[in-house]
């Protein structure tokens, strides 16, 4: 059966630009005003569609809200892994391919306060749908380090392969992050990049004196 179309459109082209609307609308508004003062009038004055649009694509704000906080972390998670396994020498270890993945978070992320306010600030506390979402996303993050920095470092695991580290470094990723991106003087970023891969470096040194006891 042909696709009913408007003006050249099918209804599911028109549905996509309308949810790209909405969403680009949620990044402005929840990452600047926040979602607290992000109302779903304001979401549609922000993206010049209507109530009734809002409501085709989403049931409620906070389903708005998970997308864009998906959307964001998706795209961190892809640009990240991109980097990760690109890096152009052969024999690159850890330390070379974590300076790419972090460089690369901070291009999805950090350099977009809108981003980072949306990823690791108006999650919390909105309800406990969303904290299990929060919770569940950092676990994917958890994993994707801790399995990164099983197969990079060489190293034997422990009964917890490298989960702790993995969740230590996203801590301090993400805090770092949320302050370089929210501050109006603030060092280059690749020095903070740096930082970030000494803290890689002392989590695999300290593993690998731990297997030499």
């Amino acid at each position: 059966m042909a696709q009913r179309s408007y003006r050249g459109r099918t209804v599911e082209e028109r549905q996509s630009e309308r949810r790209a609307r909405f969403m680009a609308a949620a990044l402005d508004i929840f990452g600047t005003s926040g979602y607290a003062r992000g109302t779903v009038s304001a979401i549609c004055a922000a993206a010049k569609l209507s109530r009734r649009q809002f409501y085709e694509l989403f049931d409620t704000r906070e389903d708005l809200l998970i997308a864009a906080y998906d959307m964001i972390h998706g795209e961190a998670r892809d640009a990240v892994l991109a980097a990760f396994t690109d890096v152009d020498e052969v024999d690159a270890g850890i330390e070379d391919r974590t300076r790419a993945a972090v460089r690369a978070f901070f291009d999805s992320v950090a350099a977009d306060p809108r981003r980072m306010r949306i990823a690791f600030v108006e999650v919390g506390g909105v309800s406990s749908r969303v904290e299990s979402h929060r919770v569940q996303t950092r676990e994917q993050w958890t994993e994707f380090f801790s399995t990164a920095a099983s197969e990079f470092t060489g190293l034997s695991e422990s009964e917890f392969g490298f989960t702790y580290e993995a969740a230590a470094f996203i801590g301090a990723l993400t805090e770092t992050g949320h302050l370089w991106a929210s501050s109006d003087h603030r060092p280059d970023r690749d020095t903070v990049v740096e930082m970030l891969v000494g803290i890689i470096l002392s989590f695999a040194a300290g593993r690998s004196t731990q297997n030499d006891v």
